[in-house]
């Protein structure tokens, strides 16, 4: 009976060591990284005296459990945190859902009613149709009572028709009615009821107390990218960039009215230091595939280029009265030795649905310097790019870019900071009020023979004029071949003030045209190669 009674006491007092206490948790702050997020909780709660666990209930099941760091203030000891995932949590509800459920049980006996005037107006329909006849041969009417009875069978199924073709239009309108609340509804039971989690922390408290709780931990189907507004309100104005992110996260939990930090880092990234293998060398067949040559550079087959920085077009706008972008740029910008850190000053709430949210990180203004260039012999349309210098303080990422001149949307760049460039260049598109002609001079335009070899000249003549009442200035560029072969040789004759770079074959012309002024370029080059061979791409 003693041992019965000891036992009975070692388990009660085991009990009371693990006693567990289910505490309310909320998401206070998030930090959002290019790929995951931090998540930061708070609660308060009571411990008593002894060893007990503090369970926090709905936590995302994306969690990193080894990214769990638990911070205390009070007299308490951490002795163990683990996460476990929670099949017992009961269904909550969703009082979006409750309601879009009564508009569908509303909507439904709506087209149930509409459903049974239809089918009464129909049987009004088919009995006016079945005593039609006015009675047979046998009738003994008038012909005044038969034009009074055709009018009134006239005017009452007029009227059965014209209710028909109401209620029905009514029916279909309750359909579509259905089918949006349907597509709601399902959307909003996709994100909602997730299975979640729980973190157990295991404490240890001398005397009974109260404390407060800080957990942080790595969420990954979350992240940001970057979205940039680059505007222009004229050739003599500087260029403005709106920096933004778009926030996305798919956890499992909403954030509501979070504090949001939006870093440029990446924790989901391989941080170990790069290994240098020793580089054997061996034979090898060399497999050549098309390469195409363009104005740009040069592309594979079937790599597709990019030409829509080429092909955008200044849209006028009606003038306006001045409005100004709602977001709210004034961020606290935190400068870590590894990342870049925005502190956004208005809390934000970022549903867990995936979809993109839009938040202002930074404004700058560009020192700026707009030029216009013109490739002629591809396009005789001259193109105004802005040229940002040292752009590379700015700490941007890579990312799309919405371009706006003068209040008008022109079209999509993409800005890739990664590049030892010293300026960054954006093209705003076509400007019809320059004038750019290439043609052949006909005089430097020759073929002869020389011995075995033959000898061919070119020469164009590039015009420029500017039709707009202020200065601007231009590049121009264009090439010459460039001999890959000993055999054939090219030589520059005339450049003008073209600035030539001879590996590439590339002439630059920087021209400065005041209002209405026109200005004319030229250059002559030769190829020398043998009579009996066929060369191409000289011209």
């Amino acid at each position: 009976m003693k041992k019965t009674v000891i036992v009975l006491v070692s388990l009660l007092l085991t009990l009371n060591l693990f006693a567990q206490k289910v505490v309310a948790s909320k998401i206070e702050a998030v930090k959002v990284y290019q790929q995951n997020a931090t998540i930061t909780r708070v609660l308060s709660t009571k411990l008593a005296a002894g060893q007990q666990e503090i369970v926090l209930t709905d936590i995302s099941t994306t969690i990193d459990p080894a990214s769990l760091q638990v911070q205390i203030n009070g007299k308490a000891t951490l002795l163990s945190a683990k996460y476990e995932r929670n099949y017992t949590l009961p269904k909550k509800d969703n009082p979006k859902v409750t309601a879009l459920k009564e508009s569908l049980e509303s909507t439904t006996d709506q087209i149930a009613w509409v459903r049974d005037q239809i089918s009464i107006l129909g049987g009004m329909e088919d009995i006016l149709n079945k005593n039609k006849d006015l009675g047979g041969a046998t009738a003994g009417f008038t012909p005044a009572q038969v034009i009074e009875l055709t009018n009134s069978y006239k005017t009452k199924l007029f009227e059965i028709r014209k209710d028909l073709i109401k209620t029905k239009k009514e029916e279909r309108n309750l359909n579509l009615a259905i089918g949006k609340l349907q597509k709601q509804l399902n959307e909003l039971n996709a994100g909602f009821n997730k299975p979640s989690g729980n973190i157990i922390l295991l404490l240890d408290a001398k005397t009974p107390q109260s404390i407060k709780l800080k957990c942080n931990y790595i969420v990954t189907n979350a992240g940001w990218t970057p979205l940039y507004d680059l505007r222009s309100e004229g050739i003599s104005e500087n260029v403005k960039l709106n920096y933004k992110a778009n926030i996305y996260q798919n956890t499992g939990q909403d954030w509501e009215a979070v504090t949001m930090i939006v870093s440029t880092g990446n924790p989901s990234r391989n941080n170990n230091r790069p290994i240098l293998n020793p580089l054997y060398a061996g034979m090898a067949y060399e497999i050549i595939d098309e390469v195409v040559v363009t104005a740009y550079g040069i592309k594979r087959e079937n790599q597709k280029l990019d030409n829509n920085m080429y092909n955008m077009a200044v849209e006028e706008v009606a003038e306006d009265d001045e409005y100004e972008s709602g977001f709210d740029y004034n961020t606290q910008i935190n400068e870590n030795q590894m990342s870049i850190e925005y502190n956004i000053q208005h809390k934000q709430t970022i549903a867990s649905d995936g979809k993109q949210n839009l938040v202002a990180l930074d404004s700058f203004e560009l020192d700026t310097e707009y030029v216009y260039h013109a490739v002629p012999k591809l396009d005789k349309s001259a193109f105004l790019v802005a040229k940002i210098d040292n752009w590379s303080q700015y700490n941007l990422l890579t990312g799309e870019a919405n371009l706006f001149f003068e209040g008008a949307y022109i079209g999509k760049s993409y800005i890739n900071p990664n590049v030892t460039a010293k300026k960054l260049l954006l093209s705003f598109g076509r400007d019809e009020s320059i004038v750019v002609e290439r043609k052949a001079i006909k005089e430097y335009t020759s073929s002869k023979f020389l011995g075995t070899n033959r000898k061919e000249q070119f020469g164009y003549e590039i015009s420029v004029k500017n039709k707009k009442s202020i200065p601007v200035s231009i590049e121009l560029l264009d090439q010459i071949p460039v001999s890959t072969d000993k055999k054939i040789t090219i030589e520059l004759e005339e450049k003008g003030s073209a600035i030539y770079t001879e590996d590439i074959g590339k002439l630059l012309w920087k021209l400065d045209l005041q209002a209405g002024q026109t200005k004319k370029e030229r250059f002559v080059y030769t190829v020398k190669y043998p009579k009996s061979k066929n060369v191409t791409g000289i011209k």
